[in-house]
């Protein structure tokens, strides 16, 4: 079957690939027929508007349909984000077609096979592995290893550190894309010849419209946050962190006034405050100066096992919201997907809905 490269509605072509590659180890480790249904396709009202495509499963005599979520990478820190967006297509599926979702990526290792079976995700890989459990199928193959090192390929500059602060800057100020060059890269503190190139990689993906005299439109604003918080853990988060720390006791946060020294809490943290449902494992702080005033207040210590972690605010804008003291909630989302803990996933979808879905609203 031949694929198109992805514009609004189509499909990638390295996604393609891996799509096609996945299809055909599944039908070599099991015998049993797989494709894309050719009755449907990515661009018809019948598919939801964030699945790559449908997938056919044929069993004995009975066809299996899937909504495919294709990830070309796929790592504890992305985890999150990928089952986040694998209920959101298949929340948002018609009423009279029920499928469920299918997670297809190059290669799981075993230790995530695992994972995704107890959260009952069903998914393939490119070299055989895969799980699927809808009656009358049942499959679990896990260990096969891809003959050669997975290639990750380079995503898009937009979605490289600095590409991903514009993209958050952008995200988070509704209008900002109307703004100068020079106003942009002071909200998203990067340099100015950064926000060119970011803008023309997104306007090539679909989500910055260029109209004329009226400015730059961000568009697809959903999609757009959905890809944010799967490269943030990997690509931006990582280069942010400080270190880790271990306070005086589990609860002396529940005083600390981290506006003191202009920080802010992320994480389960924040969530247990907007939410009052999780209970946090993880203290997670974002500050915008050295650390050694935070930590002699409060005494914490430096311990590469502590249960605090700290990371540099990299942003230079106030959140226009009404908890000062938390960040952003797409940072905070983004903080619980990365975590891939099936708890967090939860309370993130429950920050989404109450703060974020009327951020990006309908296109």
């Amino acid at each position: 079957m031949k694929y198109e490269q992805k514009g609004v509605g189509g499909m990638h072509a390295k996604e393609a690939e891996t799509l096609r590659d996945a299809l055909g180890a599944f039908q070599k480790a099991t015998k049993i027929a797989a494709e894309v249904d050719p009755a449907f396709h990515r661009t018809d009202n019948a598919v939801p508007p964030f699945a790559d495509a449908r997938i056919r499963i044929t069993c004995q005599d009975v066809a299996l349909h899937f909504l495919a979520d294709i990830k070309n990478t796929l790592t504890t820190a992305t985890l999150g984000a990928a089952i986040r967006q694998l209920r959101d297509e298949t929340a948002h599926q018609p009423a009279f077609f029920p499928e469920k979702g299918l997670l297809v990526t190059p290669y799981v290792t075993p230790q995530m096979a695992e994972r995704l079976r107890e959260m009952d995700i069903p998914f393939i890989d490119t070299v055989g592995n895969a799980y699927i459990n809808e009656p009358p199928l049942m499959i679990f193959i896990k260990g096969n290893k891809p003959p050669l090192p997975i290639p990750g390929g380079r995503p898009p500059r937009a979605f490289q550190p600095t590409g991903l602060q514009v993209v958050f800057a952008l995200l988070c100020n509704p209008g900002l894309e109307k703004a100068t060059f020079r106003d942009i890269n002071k909200t998203a503190n990067v340099a100015l010849g950064t926000v060119n190139w970011v803008l023309r990689d997104l306007r090539e993906m679909g989500y910055v419209i260029d109209m004329g005299k009226r400015g730059r439109r961000l568009t697809r604003k959903r999609n757009l946050l959905d890809r944010w918080a799967a490269a943030y853990p990997e690509k931006l988060r990582k280069k942010q962190l400080v270190g880790r720390y271990q306070g005086p006791d589990m609860e002396w946060w529940r005083i600390a006034a981290l506006r003191d020294f202009e920080a802010y809490w992320g994480g389960e943290i924040a969530a247990a405050m907007l939410t009052r449902y999780l209970k946090p494992q993880t203290v997670t702080i974002y500050i915008k100066h050295p650390v050694g005033k935070l930590l002699l207040r409060h005494r914490i210590t430096k311990d590469p096992q502590g249960e605090i972690e700290i990371l540099n605010a990299f942003w230079n804008f106030e959140f226009q919201w009404d908890h000062p003291e938390l960040v952003h909630p797409l940072l905070i989302y983004a903080d619980l997907l990365a975590t891939g803990d099936p708890r967090n996933i939860e309370t993130a979808e429950m920050v989404y809905e109450r703060e974020l879905a009327g951020l990006v609203g309908e296109d």
